[in-house]
Protein backbone atom coordinates (compact mmCIF):
# COMPACT_ATOMS: atom_id res chain seq x y z
CA UNK A 1 0.00 0.00 0.00
CA UNK A 2 1.16 3.20 -1.07
CA UNK A 3 2.26 6.07 1.57
CA UNK A 4 -0.34 8.91 1.21
CA UNK A 5 1.02 11.14 3.81
CA UNK A 6 2.51 13.23 0.46
CA UNK A 7 -0.68 13.05 -1.18
CA UNK A 8 -2.54 16.24 0.83
CA UNK A 9 -3.58 19.60 0.38
CA UNK A 10 -0.19 20.99 1.17
CA UNK A 11 1.15 19.59 -2.40
CA UNK A 12 -2.05 20.62 -4.45
CA UNK A 13 -2.56 24.21 -3.78
CA UNK A 14 -2.80 26.88 -6.34
CA UNK A 15 0.63 28.35 -7.19
CA UNK A 16 -0.58 31.53 -5.72
CA UNK A 17 -1.51 30.38 -2.21
CA UNK A 18 1.41 28.16 -1.47
CA UNK A 19 3.84 29.03 0.88
CA UNK A 20 7.69 28.36 0.40
CA UNK A 21 7.46 25.44 2.43
CA UNK A 22 4.74 24.44 0.23
CA UNK A 23 6.84 25.03 -2.64
CA UNK A 24 9.78 23.46 -1.74
CA UNK A 25 8.18 20.58 -0.45
CA UNK A 26 6.87 19.83 -3.72
CA UNK A 27 10.37 20.31 -5.30
CA UNK A 28 11.91 17.80 -2.93
CA UNK A 29 9.46 15.21 -2.36
CA UNK A 30 10.78 12.73 -5.41
CA UNK A 31 14.45 13.68 -3.92
CA UNK A 32 16.54 10.89 -2.54
CA UNK A 33 19.49 13.44 -0.84
CA UNK A 34 17.04 14.52 1.05
CA UNK A 35 15.49 11.68 2.40
CA UNK A 36 19.12 10.00 3.22
CA UNK A 37 19.87 13.26 5.17
CA UNK A 38 16.81 12.42 7.19
CA UNK A 39 17.79 8.97 7.87
CA UNK A 40 20.73 10.92 9.71
CA UNK A 41 18.65 12.35 12.34
CA UNK A 42 17.60 10.81 15.64
CA UNK A 43 14.45 12.43 15.31
CA UNK A 44 12.13 10.50 13.43
CA UNK A 45 10.40 13.37 10.92
CA UNK A 46 7.28 11.99 9.24
CA UNK A 47 7.93 13.41 6.24
CA UNK A 48 10.18 15.96 3.84
CA UNK A 49 7.46 18.75 5.22
CA UNK A 50 8.54 18.42 9.09
CA UNK A 51 12.54 18.05 8.51
CA UNK A 52 12.27 21.09 6.43
CA UNK A 53 10.47 22.76 8.50
CA UNK A 54 12.47 22.37 11.85
CA UNK A 55 16.00 21.30 10.23
CA UNK A 56 16.43 24.01 8.02
CA UNK A 57 14.98 27.46 6.47
CA UNK A 58 14.15 29.05 2.91
CA UNK A 59 17.96 31.19 2.98
CA UNK A 60 19.25 26.98 2.49
CA UNK A 61 17.99 26.44 -0.69
CA UNK A 62 18.35 30.27 -1.74
CA UNK A 63 14.98 31.37 -1.12
CA UNK A 64 14.93 33.51 1.40
CA UNK A 65 12.02 36.00 1.55
CA UNK A 66 14.11 39.11 3.03
CA UNK A 67 16.56 38.35 0.30
CA UNK A 68 19.75 38.42 3.38
CA UNK A 69 22.84 36.15 1.93
CA UNK A 70 23.02 34.95 6.24
CA UNK A 71 20.97 34.57 8.85
CA UNK A 72 20.98 36.79 11.68
CA UNK A 73 19.56 37.26 15.32
CA UNK A 74 16.19 39.00 13.70
CA UNK A 75 15.33 35.65 11.74
CA UNK A 76 13.04 33.43 12.40
CA UNK A 77 12.44 30.34 10.42
CA UNK A 78 9.10 29.15 11.24
CA UNK A 79 7.95 32.49 9.91
CA UNK A 80 9.62 32.70 6.92
CA UNK A 81 8.16 29.39 5.82
CA UNK A 82 5.24 30.52 5.49
CA UNK A 83 5.38 33.58 3.70
CA UNK A 84 3.66 33.26 0.65
CA UNK A 85 5.75 31.75 -2.04
CA UNK A 86 4.47 34.15 -5.11
CA UNK A 87 4.56 37.49 -3.18
CA UNK A 88 8.24 37.11 -2.89
CA UNK A 89 9.44 34.87 -6.06
CA UNK A 90 8.73 34.10 -9.79
CA UNK A 91 8.81 30.12 -10.19
CA UNK A 92 10.71 30.62 -13.80
CA UNK A 93 13.29 32.50 -11.65
CA UNK A 94 14.32 30.59 -9.37
CA UNK A 95 17.02 27.74 -10.43
CA UNK A 96 17.03 23.81 -9.52
CA UNK A 97 19.96 23.92 -8.90
CA UNK A 98 19.97 26.22 -5.35
CA UNK A 99 17.47 23.54 -4.41
CA UNK A 100 20.43 20.92 -4.64
CA UNK A 101 23.24 22.32 -3.97
CA UNK A 102 23.37 22.63 -0.21
CA UNK A 103 21.72 19.48 0.29
CA UNK A 104 23.90 17.49 -1.95
CA UNK A 105 26.93 19.03 -0.65
CA UNK A 106 26.26 17.50 2.76
CA UNK A 107 25.87 13.90 1.29
CA UNK A 108 28.74 13.35 -0.95
CA UNK A 109 31.67 16.35 0.40
CA UNK A 110 34.22 14.16 1.91
CA UNK A 111 36.37 15.59 4.96
CA UNK A 112 39.46 15.94 4.02
CA UNK A 113 41.12 16.36 0.12
CA UNK A 114 42.03 13.06 -0.77
CA UNK A 115 44.90 15.14 -3.18
CA UNK A 116 46.38 17.50 -0.69
CA UNK A 117 45.11 16.61 2.72
CA UNK A 118 43.03 19.65 3.22
CA UNK A 119 39.56 20.32 4.69
CA UNK A 120 38.24 22.78 2.22
CA UNK A 121 35.94 21.33 -0.85
CA UNK A 122 32.90 23.10 -2.58
CA UNK A 123 30.75 21.28 -4.85
CA UNK A 124 30.32 22.76 -7.98
CA UNK A 125 28.39 22.11 -11.15
CA UNK A 126 29.53 21.60 -14.66
CA UNK A 127 29.66 25.28 -16.56
CA UNK A 128 26.62 25.97 -18.16
CA UNK A 129 26.97 25.50 -22.00
CA UNK A 130 29.70 22.99 -21.14
CA UNK A 131 28.98 19.05 -22.26
CA UNK A 132 31.63 16.81 -21.22
CA UNK A 133 32.37 14.56 -24.31
CA UNK A 134 33.60 10.52 -23.98
CA UNK A 135 33.64 9.25 -27.63
CA UNK A 136 30.15 9.62 -29.01
CA UNK A 137 27.99 10.89 -25.99
CA UNK A 138 27.86 13.98 -24.26
CA UNK A 139 26.95 13.98 -20.08
CA UNK A 140 25.66 17.21 -18.75
CA UNK A 141 25.17 18.45 -15.10
CA UNK A 142 28.04 17.08 -13.49
CA UNK A 143 29.20 18.05 -10.22
CA UNK A 144 32.43 17.97 -8.95
CA UNK A 145 34.40 18.75 -6.06
CA UNK A 146 37.04 21.28 -5.74
CA UNK A 147 39.55 21.52 -3.02
CA UNK A 148 40.25 25.61 -2.44
CA UNK A 149 43.79 25.00 -1.53
CA UNK A 150 45.10 22.69 -4.33
CA UNK A 151 42.12 23.43 -7.21
CA UNK A 152 41.98 19.75 -7.85
CA UNK A 153 38.78 18.71 -9.21
CA UNK A 154 37.00 15.56 -7.95
CA UNK A 155 33.78 14.10 -9.99
CA UNK A 156 31.11 12.25 -8.15
CA UNK A 157 30.82 9.00 -7.44
CA UNK A 158 27.01 9.14 -8.42
CA UNK A 159 28.38 10.68 -11.76
CA UNK A 160 31.19 8.66 -12.36
CA UNK A 161 28.19 5.24 -11.72
CA UNK A 162 26.10 6.43 -14.04
CA UNK A 163 28.45 7.48 -16.70
CA UNK A 164 30.22 3.93 -16.48
CA UNK A 165 27.52 2.58 -16.42
CA UNK A 166 25.49 4.31 -19.57
CA UNK A 167 28.35 3.78 -21.77
CA UNK A 168 28.58 -0.23 -21.09
CA UNK A 169 24.89 -0.08 -22.14
CA UNK A 170 25.41 1.87 -24.92
CA UNK A 171 28.71 -0.74 -26.33
CA UNK A 172 26.68 -3.85 -25.35
CA UNK A 173 24.50 -3.14 -27.67
CA UNK A 174 24.41 -0.47 -30.37
CA UNK A 175 20.74 -0.10 -31.56
CA UNK A 176 18.53 2.56 -33.00
CA UNK A 177 16.46 1.23 -30.65
CA UNK A 178 18.28 1.90 -27.34
CA UNK A 179 18.14 4.81 -25.04
CA UNK A 180 21.52 5.90 -24.92
CA UNK A 181 22.35 6.55 -28.60
CA UNK A 182 25.24 8.13 -30.71
CA UNK A 183 25.44 11.65 -30.49
CA UNK A 184 23.20 12.06 -27.77
CA UNK A 185 23.32 14.41 -24.44
CA UNK A 186 22.46 12.34 -21.05
CA UNK A 187 21.39 14.75 -18.63
CA UNK A 188 22.96 13.54 -15.05
CA UNK A 189 20.20 14.08 -12.36
CA UNK A 190 20.77 16.72 -9.66
CA UNK A 191 19.61 14.33 -7.20
CA UNK A 192 22.92 12.43 -6.94
CA UNK A 193 22.16 10.64 -4.00
CA UNK A 194 18.80 9.28 -6.36
CA UNK A 195 20.76 8.88 -9.73
CA UNK A 196 23.20 6.23 -7.33
CA UNK A 197 20.25 4.41 -6.06
CA UNK A 198 18.97 3.88 -9.22
CA UNK A 199 22.14 3.27 -10.97
CA UNK A 200 22.79 0.59 -8.71
CA UNK A 201 19.31 -0.91 -9.33
CA UNK A 202 19.93 -0.86 -13.11
CA UNK A 203 23.36 -2.96 -12.86
CA UNK A 204 21.61 -5.85 -10.94
CA UNK A 205 19.65 -6.33 -13.92
CA UNK A 206 20.93 -8.40 -16.92
CA UNK A 207 18.47 -8.53 -20.00
CA UNK A 208 19.66 -5.43 -21.88
CA UNK A 209 16.22 -4.72 -22.81
CA UNK A 210 14.72 -4.41 -19.55
CA UNK A 211 17.41 -1.77 -19.06
CA UNK A 212 15.95 0.27 -22.05
CA UNK A 213 12.32 -0.16 -20.82
CA UNK A 214 13.29 1.67 -17.86
CA UNK A 215 15.39 4.39 -19.42
CA UNK A 216 13.36 4.69 -22.64
CA UNK A 217 9.93 6.65 -21.25
CA UNK A 218 12.91 9.57 -20.01
CA UNK A 219 14.76 9.44 -23.42
CA UNK A 220 13.37 13.08 -25.77
CA UNK A 221 16.22 12.27 -28.27
CA UNK A 222 13.89 12.08 -31.05
CA UNK A 223 13.01 15.43 -30.34
CA UNK A 224 16.10 17.04 -28.82
CA UNK A 225 18.34 14.09 -28.44
CA UNK A 226 18.38 13.93 -25.09
CA UNK A 227 18.14 11.35 -22.16
CA UNK A 228 17.47 13.27 -19.53
CA UNK A 229 18.02 10.98 -16.13
CA UNK A 230 16.64 13.93 -13.83
CA UNK A 231 12.85 12.17 -15.22
CA UNK A 232 13.98 8.71 -14.34
CA UNK A 233 15.50 9.17 -11.65
CA UNK A 234 12.51 10.63 -9.99
CA UNK A 235 10.06 8.67 -11.33
CA UNK A 236 12.24 5.76 -9.71
CA UNK A 237 12.59 7.69 -6.61
CA UNK A 238 8.84 7.29 -6.16
CA UNK A 239 8.65 3.97 -6.77
CA UNK A 240 11.69 3.35 -4.35
CA UNK A 241 10.29 5.42 -1.46
CA UNK A 242 6.76 4.12 -2.01
CA UNK A 243 5.94 8.00 -2.26
CA UNK A 244 2.50 9.31 -4.12
CA UNK A 245 1.38 12.30 -3.96
CA UNK A 246 0.13 12.73 -7.64
CA UNK A 247 -1.17 11.09 -10.84
CA UNK A 248 1.77 9.60 -12.72
CA UNK A 249 0.97 9.43 -16.58
CA UNK A 250 0.85 5.47 -17.93
CA UNK A 251 4.11 4.70 -19.94
CA UNK A 252 3.37 3.51 -23.38
CA UNK A 253 3.66 -0.09 -24.75
CA UNK A 254 7.25 0.52 -27.20
CA UNK A 255 8.82 -2.13 -25.65
CA UNK A 256 6.28 -4.38 -26.93
CA UNK A 257 7.62 -3.64 -30.36
CA UNK A 258 10.92 -5.09 -29.56
CA UNK A 259 12.81 -7.51 -31.87
CA UNK A 260 15.14 -10.13 -31.33
CA UNK A 261 18.69 -8.72 -31.66
CA UNK A 262 21.86 -10.70 -31.35
CA UNK A 263 23.82 -9.21 -28.04
CA UNK A 264 27.24 -8.63 -27.63
CA UNK A 265 29.17 -8.45 -24.31
CA UNK A 266 29.59 -5.04 -22.20
CA UNK A 267 33.81 -4.52 -22.71
CA UNK A 268 35.54 -2.28 -19.99
CA UNK A 269 37.06 0.86 -20.78
CA UNK A 270 38.87 4.13 -19.08
CA UNK A 271 36.95 7.48 -18.45
CA UNK A 272 39.77 8.58 -16.71
CA UNK A 273 40.05 11.76 -19.56
CA UNK A 274 36.45 12.13 -19.40
CA UNK A 275 36.89 15.10 -17.37
CA UNK A 276 40.54 16.89 -18.00
CA UNK A 277 41.54 16.78 -14.85
CA UNK A 278 38.94 15.13 -13.23
CA UNK A 279 39.66 12.15 -10.54
CA UNK A 280 37.17 10.06 -9.11
CA UNK A 281 36.45 11.17 -5.28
Amino acid sequence: MKNKDYKNKNLVKPAEEQTILDFVEKKLSENATIRELMKDEYISYGGIRDFLYHKFCPLYFSLCPYHKNKKDETCDATLCWLENFSDVFTPDKVSDYQFYHNIVKAAVQPSICPECGKEELELKWQDEGYLAKLGLINFSDVAYLECKSCKKRFITHADKMAVEFLLKVFIAKPSKKSPVKAGQTVVLALDKVGLEIFIEHLEKEKDIKTIWKRLDPFSISDQIGELDLNIAVADFVCEYYNVEYEEKSEIGTFFEEFEDEDENSSENFDISDLFDDFDEK
